[in-house]
């Protein structure tokens, strides 16, 4: 879920960046660009240590096995 929000948000900045150089201009404001690259990284953090969690769980696992 967080990896579609991740790329909702760089679909929409992306989006702004192209109509800003065809000369059409944003309709965002500053604030909220700087607010959606938060939420963009605190996602990657997130999965990032989530994806870590996973790996020390199924080494765990595997050296009970063992």
């Amino acid at each position: 879920m967080l990896e579609r929000i991740n790329y909702f948000i760089i679909s929409i900045i992306i989006f702004e960046i192209l109509s800003f150089i065809l000369g059409y201009g944003t309709h965002f404001d500053h604030y909220k660009y700087a607010i959606m690259l938060t939420i963009v990284s605190v996602n990657y953090l997130v999965l990032k240590r989530q994806s870590a969690l996973i790996l020390i769980r199924n080494h765990k696992n595997s050296n009970k096995g063992s």
